[in-house]
């Protein structure tokens, strides 16, 4: 990550955003993630990934499965990164040629969308 990414995911996501690799997978740690108002929990630590994933061109996990606003949780995939277990819900088309913070506000706004 250039040290511009750095500063903008760190103004949006907390102080420690940092840049891990896990075999061949890069991960963007992102230590407060806060979600769309009325999601449960409202905060979650979160690991994105910029490259085509598991089937998905990018992906973006959480400590927890994450519950709407609406009550509907939605369908996760879980994944062990960085020796955590992640849980991510099946959202696709989100580019990874996006920039790393515009990538994951784009998967932070479908989960507006969805409550």
């Amino acid at each position: 990550m250039s040290p511009q990414e750095t500063s903008i995911l760190e103004r949006l996501f907390g102080a420690g955003v940092a840049e891990h690799f896990d075999t061949n997978i890069r991960l963007i740690v992102l230590p407060v993630v806060p979600l769309p108002t009325g999601c449960k929990p409202p905060i979650v630590t979160g690991m994105y990934v910029p490259q085509s994933f598991m089937g998905y061109d990018t992906r973006l996990f959480f400590e927890a499965p994450i519950t709407l606003a609406s009550g509907a949780q939605p369908a996760v995939t879980t994944a062990v990164l960085l020796g955590r277990t992640m849980y991510a819900a099946s959202i696709r088309g989100i580019p990874m040629t996006l920039p790393l913070h515009q990538g994951i506000l784009a998967h932070l706004r479908r989960y507006e969308l969805a409550s």
